[in-house]
């Protein structure tokens, strides 16, 4: 039981290091892509 509980654990904090992780990124392409977009309307 406790070994079922860690791993569930382990998964859970994974999943959201994993989200975490692509929300940044995704914010990142988005806001880099926005920049480029301005300099070369500008």
């Amino acid at each position: 039981m406790p070994t079922y509980k860690t791993w569930s654990y382990s998964y859970t904090y994974i999943k959201v290091t994993y989200r975490c992780q692509c929300i940044k990124r995704g914010l990142t392409r988005t806001h880099i892509s926005e920049s480029y977009f301005m300099t070369y309307v500008s």
